[in-house]
């Protein structure tokens, strides 16, 4: 597993040596310089070779996108499984957070392994509904901790599950 090079440690108008990379962001010298065969652009083709801060801030913005997952308002990504699938809907629950935001907890239809995700409050009910839910979203998926919304369209109890 890679660890994840964090590009704020760079300093953009700062130039950079192989081994002034590796220190700064704990990888071997090695992986920096293979970093440099597959793309990294360096300043200078002689030795010492020169990186430019801007240049490795970005090669390494970039490199990180590839490996971040996409997910669709109604999936969640499941660990174990290494990809964005469906919660199981008997598991779903939603936590009212501040600011309009919910956690979406459950586990996932394939593997069952639990995995969390945060939504607005606005898509709570749509993702309800794609995931197979009827509407409205029934008040034991709610959990809203003892706060009530302002705008919350689920002020009295639905029995209809």
């Amino acid at each position: 597993m890679s660890s994840r090079n964090n590009p704020n440690r760079i300093k953009i108008h700062r130039s950079y040596t192989v081994i002034d990379v590796s220190e700064t962001l704990g990888v071997h010298p090695k992986t920096v310089r293979n970093w440099i065969r597959v793309g990294l652009p360096v300043f200078d083709e002689k030795r010492p070779l020169l990186i430019r801060g801007i240049d490795l801030k970005i090669y390494l913005k970039q490199k990180r996108k590839t490996y971040m997952h996409q997910c669709e308002v109604h999936e969640m990504y499941c660990f174990k499984c290494r990809q964005p699938n469906n919660p199981n809907i008997e598991s779903l629950q939603f936590i009212a957070k501040p600011a309009g935001m919910a956690q979406m907890t459950g586990g996932c239809e394939v593997c069952g392994c639990k995995a969390n995700k945060y939504v607005s409050w606005r898509d709570v009910n749509q993702i309800w509904l794609e995931l197979g839910g009827k509407f409205p979203i029934a008040e034991k998926h709610l959990n809203l901790r003892g706060k009530a919304l302002l705008n919350c369209p689920l002020n009295k109890v639905f029995n209809d599950e």
